[in-house]
């Protein structure tokens, strides 16, 4: 994405040593565009707006998304506005169920939208359908909204399962183009090079305050295409300076490495 993307492509040749992880998958209607199509394959741009309305679909993953988005933004960036909505649901494909979900795109001049909670099968065995994912990748698009793929974090002592669920989302977008943030990537390194981290709840599926803002820093590179290693300590998020700089480091290190969104 111009200056942006040039920068973040020449900080990935200074890198080394970087861990893989994963994102995931779910149903209902088909897409609005056909694959392979030009709408189908465009993402629209919207870093470079000066007011960021997000809105985002998802489950308890993505319940602390919003807020902690206004933070980092209006911390770092004072002459940008930033509003967010959650479309809560269990999944995707029950979400685009609901009537009036999928509209929700319409009411509003979004500039981004950000879908997790595709389903998916934690021991491979089971494939679950993505058209509802599909469906809502694509009407974004058709709005002029930013699409982002969600893929959640690996479980507590699980990386594969990172790798698996990015993956998987990266398999939507090859089918219904959309920007993929490669959340299990930057946990996976993150806990490569922090092992001590603790971005778990005690259930060792939900994140913890820690693993929020990990999850948030990336989301601010991708939404923003500002790297997130500039970020300013912001006292706002609880953890310490130190912290919160190496968590922007990794970030923009996996991003470099892993791209959130397709090149032209």
């Amino acid at each position: 994405m111009g200056l942006k993307k040039l920068s973040a492509v020449l900080l990935s040749l200074l890198i080394i040593n970087l861990a893989a992880c994963g994102s995931g998958g779910d149903h209902a209607t088909p897409p609005t565009a056909e694959i392979g199509s030009p709408d189908a394959i465009n993402i629209p741009d919207n870093t470079a707006n000066a007011d960021y309305q997000i809105i985002i679909y998802g489950n308890s993953h993505s319940s602390q998304l919003g807020s902690l988005l206004e933070a980092l933004i209006s911390g770092q960036l004072p002459n940008t506005t930033v509003d967010t909505m959650t479309i809560r649901g269990r999944f995707l494909d029950e979400i685009v169920a609901q009537t009036g979900s999928v509209d929700k795109l319409k009411e509003r001049d979004w500039t981004h939208a950000i879908f997790q909670g595709q389903k998916y099968s934690q021991s491979g065995a089971k494939t679950y359908p993505t058209d509802a994912t599909e469906r809502l990748i694509a009407a974004a698009k058709a709005q002029n909204v930013m699409p982002i793929l969600f893929p959640e974090h690996p479980q507590r002592g699980n990386p594969d399962e990172g790798q698996q669920v990015y993956e998987l989302h990266l398999s939507i977008s090859a089918k219904q183009a959309s920007c993929v943030a490669p959340i299990g990537l930057v946990w996976n390194r993150l806990l490569e090079i922090m092992p001590n981290a603790v971005l778990h709840q005690s259930d060792g599926n939900h994140a913890s305050y820690a693993g929020n803002v990990l999850t948030a820093m990336t989301f601010y590179e991708v939404i923003s295409g500002e790297l997130a290693d500039t970020l300013a300590y912001n006292p706002a998020l609880t953890l310490t300076e130190q912290e919160q700089a190496l968590f922007a480091q990794v970030v923009t290190e996996v991003l470099a490495l892993h791209p959130a969104c397709p090149s032209e």
